[in-house]
């Protein structure tokens, strides 16, 4: 039997969840309110629950909420260096997958929600199904397989400013390629080109292609966008079909799907070893991005390589990293240096034995940093750790990133680690927000009501990052678009911004 944490770990290795570093032309208010009605409350959001909790980070719930008339026009920027900027703006926009719960592994919808002044703007949103990426449809052994989303990230690939989208789908394989292979279908991940309104819509997506190669290429895992390189254009990296080695596609990229050069790297595992994921540091300017490759396992908490980038791309060789499935990059010490954090979800496989891990990687994160890299971090002990997001969040814009921990109980934790002491907490701020004992005429249970954390990002571009947070009515809440689930987007001390997303409509592409 699975466990709802084993779940949500393994759904969001497919891509289904908000990544842990991670992030239109404006559609119609009917679209909209059949896919994603957004409702907004921009504030305090306080809340007949609120109360102060630890540290002054304040408990409180959504606020009554108002529907937004229309569908506010997205703002038609002239580009920015952003992998998640949509609309070239400047400010990155927020990203809520759309899974269902009777298509476990596919990705329904993807809804975006733009950056604005106040954080995000949920009257300012779009939301992409495979016929608006122009992903293949009707094909497939399975009519329900039939151009299948699996997963979707961000990149600016051709450099023109502004945000393409690189989602991986099913598709019939052709007739030729059947006659070498039992299997009938493929997958593979195709691009929609951006532009001032947004992915273009409707046109057919392009698959990605080998710097060297005619054929697309096919792959299962969700990509990974970074600058490998440093040189200003955005890379794609991703793990090859067996698992053994993966790609790196240095940009630009042509409108033909075609990479300027790739370099395939042998897993820094070890060969005994598959790849599970890729995850990539944040893109910012021309810095270099660092990867850390992360080990396949049944559940069980796994290591990780930490491969670091320079001009000339990622080193062949890396730093193995403690075992661990929440990764998030960041600069936890304030070095100026890019440190990567490793924590246990909490997930575990059903083998005898699966309820405990060592103690050096049960209920605790573990920080890696530049100034350290000699020598094995000490492990931060929580012991109500286990949650599948970890993110950095630099929420007072003094250059140093706070840790944002899930906790098994629900709310999370900003942590300040000590920069002479990584294995030590200096501050910790908790953010328990909670639901009402009631939400959409339906009784919550209290050990329900905690709210989760999503992610973290700059969505007003001040230089201050915020925190998003989230609660669903079941422990799947961030997979599925069938059921409402609230947004908090917060600084730490105040909320500002909450809203609702409504069910996508059934049956709908």
């Amino acid at each position: 039997m699975i466990s709802p944490m084993a779940l949500l770990h393994r759904m969001r290795c497919r891509g289904l969840m908000a990544s842990p570093s991670t992030r239109l032309r404006p559609v119609t208010a009917t679209l909209c309110a059949a896919a994603l009605a957004l409702l907004t409350a921009c504030g305090g959001g306080g809340g007949d629950d609120a109360k102060k909790g630890g540290d002054g980070a304040g408990k409180s719930t959504a606020s009554p909420v108002v529907t937004p008339t229309a569908t506010a026009p997205v703002t038609r920027g002239k580009g920015s260096a952003l992998p998640d900027d949509l609309n070239g703006d400047g400010r990155p926009e927020l990203r809520i997958p759309l899974a269902s719960g009777q298509e476990l592994g596919s990705l329904r919808r993807i809804a975006y929600v733009y950056g604005a002044a106040k954080g995000v703007d949920p009257a300012v949103r779009t939301v992409l199904g495979r016929a608006d990426l122009g992903l293949p449809t009707g094909a497939g052994w399975q009519e329900r397989d039939a151009g299948e989303m699996h997963s979707a990230t961000t990149a600016d690939l051709d450099g023109d400013g502004f945000a393409d989208v690189i989602a991986t789908a099913t598709k019939q394989r052709d007739p030729a390629g059947t006659e070498r292979v039992h299997i009938t279908t493929q997958t593979l991940p195709y691009i929609t080109w951006g532009g001032p309104e947004g992915p273009r819509r409707g046109a057919p997506a392009t698959p990605v292609r080998l710097a060297d190669a005619d054929d697309g290429l096919e792959i299962p895992r969700p990509l990974t966008a970074g600058d490998f390189n440093g040189d200003g254009h955005h890379d794609l990296a991703a793990v090859r079909q067996a698992g053994k080695d993966f790609h790196v596609m240095y940009g630009p990229f042509g409108r033909d799907g075609r990479a300027a050069r790739t370099k395939t790297y042998a897993n820094p595992l070890g060969p005994g070893g598959q790849i599970a994921e890729l995850y990539a540091d944040a893109i910012d300017g021309d810095r270099p991005t660092d990867l850390v490759v992360h080990a396949q396992g049944d559940d069980d908490q796994m290591e990780s390589a930490l491969l670091t980038a320079g001009p000339d791309g990622l080193a062949t060789t890396g730093r193995t990293l403690r075992k661990g499935n929440a990764i998030a990059f960041g600069d936890f010490d304030g070095d100026e240096e890019r440190d990567v954090a490793v924590a246990d979800t909490g997930s575990r496989n059903d083998e005898p034995g699966y309820e405990t891990e060592p103690a050096d990687v049960s209920q605790s994160v573990s920080v890696y940093t530049k100034r350290a890299a000699g020598s094995t971090p000490s492990p931060i002990r929580i012991p109500a750790l286990g949650g599948d997001v970890l993110a950095a969040a630099d929420t007072d814009g003094d250059g140093t990133d706070e840790l944002a921990v899930s906790l098994r109980t629900g709310g999370t934790e900003l942590l300040t680690i000590r920069p002479d002491a990584p294995g030590e907490i200096a501050h910790r701020r908790t953010l328990d927000r909670t639901v009402p004992a009631r939400v959409d005429g339906r009784k919550v249970p209290k050990k329900q009501r905690a709210v989760k954390l999503f992610g973290a990002g700059d969505f007003d571009h001040d230089g201050k990052d915020e925190a998003v947070l989230a609660w669903g009515p079941d422990p799947l809440f961030a997979l599925y678009g069938e059921k409402p689930q609230r947004f908090w987007v917060t600084d730490g001390t105040r909320d500002k911004v909450v809203f609702t997303s409504a069910p996508y409509e059934k049956g709908a592409s």
